[in-house]
């Protein structure tokens, strides 16, 4: 799906606050209960952080890598630039996924999607969009891994293998980016391979 490609018949709703949305129809028992179903008992996010995306980590997982997954902290600044500076390694045709886990707070995000853009030499590669879905606010972290029910296969060959930088954009429907990571991978022959 490309940046200008969209669906016709679907229109993003004007954003509501989770009040409002639980004082709407209040006089119907059956309905508050429904909602309180559907949100939770929301949380009110700490006055001294806006966001509204808060990633805890992502782990890279793996089919069959020696030494098994490897996860990255990303609940600091510091985290976040440090992932650029430490490159993992895809063994080329090696089976992967990505698992991102994080909470939202303060208010409801409608659409949640995930934008995932690879660059080789500085030369877009690739992009990979994936809806997350809604979600309230809430204490408990959600965990979503990319592709759900495949794995992604790490290209093989000479001309595949080499040095490549990415990022993850996290954007709602209301075109807002809460969070952009960047990280640097390398596709190499084997594990362990300095090539």
């Amino acid at each position: 799906m490309s940046d200008d490609e969209s669906v016709p018949q679907y229109k993003a709703s004007k954003p509501v606050s989770i009040d409002q949305l639980k004082s709407q129809d209040a006089e119907d028992e059956s309905l508050r209960k429904y909602k309180e179903a559907l949100l939770g008992q929301s949380v009110a996010g700490p006055k001294d952080d806006p966001r509204r995306v808060v990633v805890q980590d992502m782990t890279v997982i793996f089919e069959d890598r020696p030494g098994g997954n490897i996860t990255y902290p990303l609940n600091t600044k510091e985290a976040v630039e440090q992932m650029k500076k430490e490159p993992f390694v895809l063994r080329e045709g090696c089976k992967y996924k990505i698992k991102i886990s994080f909470k939202v707070q303060h208010e409801i995000v409608s659409g949640l999607l995930q934008i995932n853009t690879v660059y080789r030499k500085g030369i877009k590669f690739g992009t990979e969009k994936t809806m997350l879905g809604s979600f309230a606010p809430q204490a408990a972290f959600h965990e979503v891994t990319v592709p759900r029910n495949d794995w992604n296969e790490a290209p093989s060959g000479l001309l595949a293998r080499g040095s490549y930088t990415a990022k993850i954009d996290f954007v709602d429907d209301d075109k807002q980016n809460h969070l952009s990571i960047e990280y640097a991978f390398a596709i190499k022959s084997d594990w362990s391979s300095k090539e």
